[in-house]
């Protein structure tokens, strides 16, 4: 008969060493002891990491495994922080999960192919204005600060309808405790009043000429939101590859009809850090021959599952032409990322205008030295990455 492990005695969910590219050795290890395993959270509590391919895709697709918990202040948690502590959907269990469905029904339409297609011409005007600045300033740079950054949130500006200025990126950046996140859904609700008294072509005024109510425009505005804070990073991380690898970036020149499955590659190896998808069981549930008790936490780790060997040979090879590429970066079933076109339409533009305007783009350090950071929120916030230093 085996006992199980004390809390102290299981493997600390931490990852160490990100590096582009690659899949954190902490991760890879867990990977490689089962599809589903019991770790220590950095809050201290248990969970199940799932970062195998096929037991992910699975799970997510298993109605029992929820966002909300049916006892939200005794909840395991992942971390301790406010970005992910606070709860955008209510506190009531049922309550929560059938507005994360009400959600997803009332934003679908909003990323309809139409709609994309508009927003395209907007983020390619926005690719060239700051390819023009960065030109016009010279080489060096930092891509990231200098072009990912504002790209991504200049494209959520486009997308609610109000100017940067009045966005909550940056009150984002700075949270560290729950009065600095109420600050933030503070500023939200001025910027949604504000769009509402201003309609435009935009969400916010379609959800309000809707009927939706501005307190549920905020929460939706804020789950449509919080995609585009990881999106720089991902972006990012795809212009070190092509730096790194100048022979996929010659294989796009040479065919630009490549550009798709180059986006899905920079997607499945774009995240570079841990980030889980937390979420809990309804009730019981058999899987890979263990049982996860209702109530328990279950990290969804598409990172690892984006490195899994079964579904991706070679996966630390970055190569565009990698056919079928089944990724997870937009996860799945109904948790699938609803702005995943507008994403992919956001790189696709990137790559193209980067490598046409800067064929001498190269990184001033190794690949396995862009700047890095294994902070959560800094995933949560930004991708993970702290830099991206090019010349030209």
């Amino acid at each position: 008969m085996t006992t199980a492990p004390n809390l102290e005695e299981l493997p600390l969910l931490l990852c160490t060493q990100p590096v582009v590219g690659r899949l954190d050795p902490v991760l890879r290890e867990l990977q490689s002891r089962a599809p589903i395993t019991k770790v220590r959270t950095r809050a201290g509590d248990e969970a199940w990491l799932v970062s195998r391919h096929a037991e992910l895709k699975k799970l997510l697709l298993d109605g029992r495994l929820e966002n909300a918990h049916p006892d939200p202040a005794n909840r395991p948690r992942y971390v301790d922080s406010p970005v992910f502590d606070y709860n955008l959907l209510g506190t009531d269990f049922t309550e929560a999960n059938q507005l994360h469905r009400d959600f997803r029904s009332a934003l679908t339409p909003l990323f309809s192919a139409r709609r994309v297609a508009v927003l395209r011409e907007g983020i390619r005007a926005r690719v060239h204005t700051l390819l023009d600045q960065l030109i016009e300033r010279g080489s060096p740079a930092d891509l990231h600060s200098e072009f990912s950054l504002p790209l991504s949130h200049g494209v959520l500006s486009d997308l609610l309808g109000v100017p940067d200025e009045r966005t909550f990126i940056s009150l984002l950046l700075a949270v560290d405790d729950e009065a600095s996140v109420g600050a933030v859904f503070g500023h939200l609700v001025e910027a949604v009043t504000w769009r509402m008294e201003h309609p435009g072509p935009d969400i916010i005024t379609a959800l309000a000429e809707a009927g939706v109510p501005v307190e549920q425009i905020v929460s939706l505005v804020s789950t449509i939101s919080f995609p585009f804070l990881v999106t720089p990073g991902v972006q990012s991380v795809g212009i070190g590859l092509f730096a790194a690898h100048p022979e996929q970036r010659d294989l796009l020149v040479g065919d630009p009809g490549l550009i798709e499955t180059a986006v899905d590659e920079v997607l499945r190896m774009g995240q570079v850090v841990e980030s889980v998808m937390p979420r809990y069981a309804e009730s019981d549930i058999e899987i890979a021959g263990i049982t996860i008790r209702a109530g328990e936490l279950v990290l969804c780790d598409h990172y690892s599952a984006n490195y899994d060997e079964l579904v991706f040979p070679d996966s630390e090879r970055f190569d565009i032409t990698r056919t079928p590429n089944p990724h997870l970066a937009f996860s799945h079933g109904i948790s699938h990322c609803i702005g995943a076109p507008l994403a992919k339409v956001q790189l696709s533009e990137t790559f193209g205008a980067l490598i046409a305007r800067l064929p001498g783009l190269a990184l001033t350090v190794p690949v396995d030295e862009i700047p890095m950071n294994v902070d959560p929120e800094a995933v949560k916030l930004g991708g993970g990455v702290d830099g991206l230093p090019v010349i030209w």
